[in-house]
């Protein structure tokens, strides 16, 4: 309530000095809290993250940052975490934790920046980037789903503050993104309903396509909602959907968990199924069950794993990045130990009292690896390892799982937007009323 009271009494609107001391009174430490709290806390952290880590300049968002020491060296920025920031203001703001008009300047500044001065192609998005001068980093290539999760932040940005300067940027961006290219591979397939995933200048187009049901169900659902000329029965049919079954939890693909809650943090699928009558709230949730019993069952002998303790997700562990993930489609799995905390918490959506229990037990048994811009991003309690970093995308699919828990403020916003609306009906989406959520099957004809 305090934090409302002082809102409402100071909302500097053009006095850095005032911007710079309503942030730092707003992200104070406080000792660490429990239950509904923590996840709070969790989210507000991650909001924090967005603001002081996107250039103040091109407003491009680091893809990870130091989450123990207040420098570090890192330069490279992602587009999808700048998208997450985009995502950030606009929460951020909402809950009183950015001054509002504070948000509205950097979304603006951020989309200009990204028109008028970032490395693209045909309108797509160099995934990496320098967060500075938006220069190519990595040899990455030209993505489509980096590109879109950018657009999935501008679009919740754009509903949340009505600005017009914002509007139009957006729209330009849109605009000029040649979905044709990336779904032709330049005209190769012209027969083509499935996204490439890529582009390099040095080799050309990925051979890798989005058609299997992976975190990519919004970007089908983005173009759909986009190119009206492009045959959306085919389109939507064309992902593969292969069923898994772990202890009688019955999801699709498998794998590392953050490919069932990245589309579900932007788009709201609760209650509703598709045109081949899958409901994807339904397949989120027995993920996340799977994951967990994965965990609990502990195949491999790995030190702390059970109830609290949970989230093979791809991320940071301590021989590197890892795309850890269970059960996979092959019915194997890939695990080495190293769990991760956004990916356990980011449940939240689909199972509220576990995730919670979740947080509370991993901020008891790992204080050490709660940090400045909340948990590490990998925990490994065989080797007695915590990650440094946090990285961007992980922290922004927490910050809307959370918030979409708290009341749907991230669906809310997105799916006003008439591109999720249209896109949404061409898939053949349609509410049903079938009772609780445990007793919905995945699929129904």
């Amino acid at each position: 309530m305090l934090l409302n009271r002082f809102t409402g009494s100071i909302r500097p609107h053009h006095n850095p000095t005032m911007t710079a001391l309503f942030l730092s009174l707003v992200f104070a430490v406080a000792p660490s809290p429990h239950g509904q709290a923590l996840l709070d806390d969790v989210s507000k952290k991650a909001v924090k993250f967005f603001w002081e880590q996107s250039n103040p300049k091109t407003g491009l968002t680091k893809d990870r940052a130091a989450n123990f020491k207040d420098k570090d060296e890192y330069v490279v920025a992602s587009v999808a975490a700048t998208g997450f920031a985009l995502s950030a203001y606009a929460i951020g703001a909402e809950r009183g934790w950015i001054p509002r008009q504070a948000a509205i300047e950097r979304t603006r500044m951020t989309l200009n920046w990204l028109k008028a001065s970032a490395k693209k192609d045909h309108g797509w998005f160099y995934h990496f980037i320098d967060w500075s001068t938006g220069e190519r980093m990595w040899k990455s290539e030209v993505s489509s789903i980096d590109t879109c999760l950018m657009l999935a932040g501008a679009i919740m940005a754009d509903q949340e503050f009505n600005d017009s300067k914002i509007h139009r940027t957006l729209q330009s961006l849109l605009a000029d993104i040649d979905w044709n290219w990336m779904l032709h591979d330049g005209g190769a397939k012209a027969n083509e309903v499935t996204l490439c995933m890529g582009w390099h200048p040095e080799s050309g187009f990925i051979r890798a396509r989005w058609n299997e049901y992976y975190e990519d169900t919004f970007v089908f659902v983005q173009m759909l909602g986009l190119v009206p000329k492009l045959d959306a029965d085919a389109a939507w049919k064309a992902i593969r959907r292969e069923v898994v079954t772990y202890d009688g939890y019955q999801h699709i693909t498998g794998g590392p968990i953050f490919m069932h809650q990245m589309s579900q943090g932007f788009i709201d699928f609760s209650g509703q199924r598709d045109m081949l009558g899958f409901d994807y709230w339904v397949e989120g949730k027995n993920a996340c069950l799977a994951n967990r019993q994965f965990c609990i069952d502990n195949p491999n002998h790995f030190k702390g794993y059970g109830p609290g303790f949970w989230g093979l997700n791809a991320g940071d562990a301590p021989n590197g990045y890892v795309g850890n993930g269970a059960p996979r489609k092959d019915g194997k799995a890939e695990d080495n130990g190293t769990i991760s905390p956004t990916g356990a918490i980011a449940s939240v959506l689909f199972i509220p009292e576990i995730a919670k229990a979740t947080a509370d037990s991993l901020i008891d048994r790992y204080p050490e690896a709660y940090g400045r811009y909340g948990f590490s991003n990998g925990i490994d309690a065989t080797k007695d390892w915590k990650g440094p970093d946090v990285i961007g995308i992980d922290l922004g699919m927490v910050m809307l799982a959370i918030e979409g828990a708290r009341d749907h403020l991230p669906h809310r916003l997105s799916m006003k937007s008439p591109i999720y609306q249209l896109g949404m009906k061409r898939a053949g989406f349609h509410k049903t009323s079938e009772g609780s959520l445990d007793n919905r099957p995945l699929q129904k004809n």
